[in-house]
């Protein structure tokens, strides 16, 4: 079977809430986004809340800098129904303060990609390397994915790469949006990612 892959990007939508305080509330927060798994670095009573200069529309997955997955019960139970909540997938729970700093009712969790899949086509890729280190990409900004090297069961991934940037494959957006959930901003793979 051929599918289209995506990255994922911000949503850009003024109206909706965003997380911005995760590298305040977790120290070693940046080991999220090399696809270990990190529950004892995000415990369960982390407590991530709203920014205050963006809307107040709650979506099924939260916008932020951080590149991270701030996801709803809702895209965490599709995650489950499809198998990847486990080896491919971690999901770790945190407690989502309101702009007065009160709980909000809706259970949240990152989610963490664990699977890492190096299938960069360098040669239809648009890429910059590391000025300390050659062999090491900065960032990608036009992604092409060698669709032979993507294990039939990955469905979310890393780019093996650029660990930090994550992989949506098609028929788990088409998932996502059956279910109609809300926040989610995709970008097709052979087309530029934004900034």
């Amino acid at each position: 079977m051929t599918y289209s892959f995506y990255t994922l990007g911000p949503s850009l939508d003024p109206r909706a809430v965003q997380v911005v305080d995760l590298p305040d509330r977790v120290e070693d927060y940046f080991y999220l986004s090399d696809g270990v798994p990190c529950a004892s670095y995000v415990p369960p009573t982390t407590e991530l809340g709203f920014y205050e200069g963006a809307g107040d529309m709650l979506t099924d997955f939260i916008d932020n800098p951080d590149r991270m997955l701030y996801a709803s019960q809702r895209v965490q139970d599709v995650l489950k129904s499809r198998g990847l909540v486990g080896a491919a997938v971690e999901l770790l729970p945190f407690v989502l303060l309101d702009k007065r700093g009160r709980r909000v009712r809706e259970s949240y969790a990152i989610v963490n990609p664990l699977v890492r899949v190096s299938c960069l086509d360098f040669e239809r890729s648009k890429y910059r390397r590391t000025a300390s280190d050659p062999n090491e990409l900065a960032e990608v900004k036009l992604l092409h994915v060698r669709e032979d090297a993507v294990p039939e069961d990955a469905q979310l991934f890393r780019l093996g790469e650029l660990p930090r940037l994550m992989v949506l494959r098609s028929d788990l957006l088409e998932a996502f949006q059956q279910a109609g959930l809300s926040g989610l901003a995709v970008h097709l793979a052979g087309k530029t990612i934004p900034g």
